[in-house]
């Protein structure tokens, strides 16, 4: 008895074949795009800005003095003479004539055994006078820190890695050209 196989075997291979084949070329796709089209982002995020108000208040005193300084005064006494029996006296008929300034008083006159004495006194005029000034001051800072991205400089690892990566996908793009070219009977 013979049985008659409908499948062949022949064209089953091939169906696996095809199949493994289109299964690495969707699996090799996928690498592919995975690998060129994932990027890379920084891990660091840029902190918002920063404002910093510093306020200063500057009080600064300043002592001021002075010196009042009056001008020249004068008081007189003005008044006539006479002899009596030898010795001088006021005259009786005449009224002196006293007039003091403005910071002298009338002047004191005594008449003793022909001798007269006159005194004018006066208080010191001098002042002294002292003040302060108070200059207030006040003064806002503002500092703004604004930060911004700096590129760093590649390690050399990181240049190695671009190097062999483009290595990599040249390879990748030479294998999928003969693959594609093998699938399509040209090679």
């Amino acid at each position: 008895m013979m049985l008659k196989k409908n499948i062949k075997p022949h064209k089953t291979n091939k169906m696996k074949q095809f199949k493994i084949t289109h299964f690495l070329s969707f699996l090799f796709l996928f690498v592919l795009l995975a690998t060129t089209l994932s990027s890379c982002k920084s891990t660091s995020v840029v902190p918002p800005a920063t404002t910093e108000t510093t306020k200063t208040a500057t009080i600064k005193e300043v002592i001021r003095d002075t010196i009042f300084q009056t001008q020249k005064d004068s008081s007189y006494y003005k008044a006539y003479l006479d002899c009596v029996d030898g010795k001088v006296v006021v005259k009786q008929n005449t009224k002196p004539i006293l007039k003091s300034g403005k910071f002298l008083k009338p002047p004191k006159v005594t008449l003793k055994d022909n001798t007269i004495t006159i005194d004018c006194e006066a208080e010191a005029q001098k002042l002294f006078y002292q003040w302060k000034d108070v200059y207030r001051e006040n003064m806002k800072s503002v500092l703004q820190k604004i930060p911004y991205p700096v590129e760093k400089p590649l390690s050399w690892w990181q240049k190695t890695e671009i190097i062999l990566g483009r290595i990599f996908l040249g390879l990748i793009l030479v294998f999928t050209v003969l693959g594609v070219l093998k699938y399509f009977k040209y090679v």
